[in-house]
């Protein structure tokens, strides 16, 4: 591996979750790899301000699934 290289990690999750990656990807335009990245991040209280999503979109983001859940009730 190359200085400048990430090195990779993998993990098998539940199809939910993946169904849930993949929803976060279509909301905020990010690949699974800065979502999965940015999930670890803040689990391990790694987060940099600069990388996270917006507040603004990470509200209308909230909005978006309140409107569904909204109309499943």
């Amino acid at each position: 591996m190359s200085k400048g290289q990430k090195p990779m990690v993998g993990a098998r999750v539940p199809h939910s979750w993946k169904d849930q990656i993949q929803s976060i990807c279509n909301e905020t335009g990010k690949s699974e790899s800065e979502v999965v990245q940015e999930a670890i991040a803040q689990y391990l209280g790694q987060v940099d301000v600069n990388s996270v999503t917006s507040l603004n979109k990470r509200v209308a983001a909230l909005e978006r699934q309140y409107q569904k859940l909204v109309k499943l009730v």
